[in-house]
């Protein structure tokens, strides 16, 4: 059986983008349920970066949001 990776912190243990542990799998990168459950049904994360792609899961920007900001428009 091969070792599954959280697929939150890709098995790395921090999240990257907060620079802390994972509280998924508590900075083991062991797979747990937990992560991912979170990871079926999060909100994208895009507006902490460039709002075009998730840092979470890496898809293009899919979040929630009642402005729905799926591009970046500049000062006019």
């Amino acid at each position: 059986m091969s070792e599954q990776k959280c697929p939150v912190c890709k098995g790395k243990g921090t999240i990257e983008l907060l620079g802390t542990q994972c509280p998924f799998c508590n900075g083991s990168g062991e797979h747990t349920k937990s992560a991912e459950s979170y990871l079926k049904s999060h909100i994208c994360q895009c507006i902490f970066l460039d709002r075009k792609t998730c840092p979470v899961c890496g898809k293009r920007c899919h979040h929630d949001t009642p402005n729905k900001p799926k591009i970046m428009v500049g000062p006019v």
